[in-house]
């Protein structure tokens, strides 16, 4: 007899809320697990994924988007650890594994998303085939003017009404 973990209940039951309540913006309504995972992932849902991309600007981009004060950060992923998702049940991975998506939205497309996917999703992450570039505070507002002026910005990499209003907004507040 198998027992299912609480976590992975609860994981199933979001995924389930967020199908239904997510319909009418889903861009169709046959979505695998996989698909899902991945679109409520870039939504800010809880999942066992987590969300990388392939393009090492988008991931400067990030690093630096937000205002805080201290450091920004890229991880890199080293090595192969792709999984066969049409072979797998994302909820019965054994091992953290890696996988692109289909461009299924325009978000995951401009992004060039890739996701890693987490056995054990409420374990930290620790690996040693991951490395950290640092960016330092000083340097984290004149990268995201030098990536804006490569395309990269939220309204290229959010192609949606509420990207190009906060990249509207942006250029509002800055100058070049």
């Amino acid at each position: 007899m198998q027992f299912t973990r609480p976590l992975e209940v609860a994981e199933k039951k979001l995924l389930r809320l967020f199908k239904y309540y997510a319909a009418p913006f889903l861009p169709k309504h046959d979505l695998s697990n996989w698909e899902l995972l991945a679109i409520a992932q870039h939504h800010g849902l809880p999942t066992r994924l987590l969300d990388w991309s392939r393009n090492p600007l988008v991931a400067a981009y990030f690093a630096v988007d937000r205002e805080f004060n201290g450091n920004g950060a890229v991880y890199v992923l080293k090595g192969k650890m792709f999984i066969d998702i049409e072979a797998n049940d994302p909820f019965q991975i054994k091992a953290v594994s890696k996988f692109i998506p289909a461009h299924i939205t325009p978000r995951i497309a401009a992004q060039s998303g890739l996701f890693t996917i987490h056995p054990k999703p409420s374990k930290a992450f620790d690996s040693s085939n991951v490395d950290k570039l640092v960016i330092v505070n000083s340097l984290r507002r004149q990268l995201k003017s030098v990536l804006y002026r490569y395309g990269i910005h939220r309204g290229s990499l959010f192609p949606d009404l509420d990207g190009t209003a906060s990249h509207i907004q942006w250029l509002n507040t800055n100058s070049y």
